[in-house]
């Protein structure tokens, strides 16, 4: 019996047991097989089964499934290759759809022992490529630069990044710094990139930042050259809307050779004063016209104020103010949507996951991890990442989730004289003692 292994970008994998003869992929309802990212086309894919002819009479019935493209935006894969026709599947073979890896296998040459992982039935099959592409390790891959599509892996938990020689990564262009940052590895897949004082710094998904957490699929940028983070095991494909590019080094500033002697600053000086003067008589022979402003000026909004304080704070690395501003727009806004309201968010939670790691006071600990994942303006990889360290906080012995045991502490009645309560009928027999004292 034929499956299929997904598995997306996050490691999740489900098996899909082939028991039908076609089967519809992408991203659209109504699809056989829904692949839901944005990468995906709305009708992505097309797998059928065709039976295979016998070569004699007494050979038993086989079959197997056939891959075919749908026109899609960024294309089908096998083993690493783009498909340009339908194409014959066999045991082992890795099918690319966006950010889904899908591994076809057959149970019938599987060994029972090994399960249903999917990269160790892999290597069994007649085609070992796919078995290499599922090998391979964290890595960046170079999308501008002196060698695009260059890989770089990620296999020592400190690198150094730069255009030394001697760099773990070197990469030879002049924007480049010759130690220019740093590479730590986290665990579970995620690194720290840490600039060490660059002269053109370090950009993660277009933020600019002097240390951070970067995770697969996240763009970096050293000066001019680019590069994406690629994820153990994943393939990287290059999209139409991202094209590798050879770039060549920044050009130096060059000054007329006449300058470079003696003569240079006295020339230098001379020219200076002859256009300042030359703009002196320009300026007084036209006046400058006077501006009509709107009247009365318009105020920016409550929301737009918040948000150019936030993203001034952010820039001064004040993230927690940053993240106390944002939270002050309110929620239809259009500015919750924007790139930079979501960067500032998620740079807030990195930096509030490392403060929490490296906190020894379990309380505190755990308020952090506790903010993180309860932000629903976070990405949710990164509120994820928060959910299962709180969880793992919460199973070490000898700590007590108070929320969780649905328990409040009472306070006890202050002490102190009773107040005793009148009775209804002393009550009453007052009211008449006052009305007699009246008619007197």
């Amino acid at each position: 019996m034929w499956k299929l292994v997904i598995e997306d970008d996050e490691g999740k994998r489900t098996v899909v047991p082939l028991t039908r003869d076609r089967y519809s992929l992408g991203r659209k309802e109504g699809n056989t097989i829904r692949l839901t990212e944005r990468n995906v086309s709305r009708d992505h894919a097309r797998l059928h089964k065709r039976a295979i002819v016998r070569r004699s009479p007494d050979a038993a019935e086989r079959s197997t499934f056939v891959v075919e493209d749908l026109t899609s935006y960024n294309g089908v894969f096998v083993n690493g290759l783009r498909l340009t026709h339908a194409q014959d599947l066999v045991h082992g073979d890795l099918v690319q759809i966006g950010d889904y890896r899908l591994v076809l296998q057959d149970e019938a040459l599987m060994d029972t022992n090994l399960g249903n992982d999917a990269k160790q039935t892999v290597p069994n099959s007649p085609n070992a490529r796919a078995a290499a592409l599922l090998d391979r390790p964290n890595r960046l891959v170079m999308l501008a630069g002196p060698t695009p599509a260059a890989e770089f892996p990620l296999d020592h938990d400190r690198m150094t990044v730069g255009r030394a020689e001697d760099a773990n990564v070197s990469i030879n262009h002049n924007s480049v710094s010759r130690l220019h940052c740093e590479v730590h590895a986290l665990g579970d897949g995620r690194f720290e990139i840490v600039d060490k004082g660059s002269s053109n710094g370090v950009r993660v998904n277009g933020a600019e930042l002097r240390r951070g957490i970067v995770e697969p699929g996240d763009v970096i940028e050293l000066g001019d050259v680019k590069f994406k983070f690629v994820g153990a095991g994943q393939i990287f494909l290059a999209t139409e809307s991202q094209q590798l590019e050879v770039i060549g080094d920044r050009q130096a500033p060059s000054f007329p050779r006449g300058l470079a002697g003696s003569h240079a600053l006295p020339l230098l000086a001379f020219t200076s004063v002859v256009l300042a003067g030359v703009a002196g008589v320009w300026v007084y022979a036209h006046p400058r016209p006077t501006l009509s402003l709107p009247s009365p000026l318009m105020a920016p909004s409550p929301d737009r104020s918040a948000f150019d304080s936030a993203k001034a704070l952010a820039a001064a690395g004040q993230l927690d103010d940053a993240h106390r501003a944002l939270e002050g727009i309110s929620v239809p806004s259009a500015l919750r949507t924007t790139p930079e309201f979501a960067d500032i968010e998620n740079r807030w939670a990195d930096q509030m996951l490392v403060r929490a790691d490296g906190d020894g006071d379990v309380a505190a600990k755990r308020a952090k991890y506790l903010s993180v994942s309860g932000a629903v303006t976070v990405d949710p990889t990164r509120r994820k990442v928060a959910a299962d360290k709180l969880q793992a906080l919460d199973a070490l012995p000898g700590t007590v989730n108070a929320a969780a045991t649905g328990f409040a502490p009472t306070r006890e009645p202050a002490e102190g004289p009773a107040t005793p309560k009148a009775s209804p009928g002393a009550a009453e027999n007052a009211k008449h003692e006052a009305s007699r004292n009246r008619n007197r």
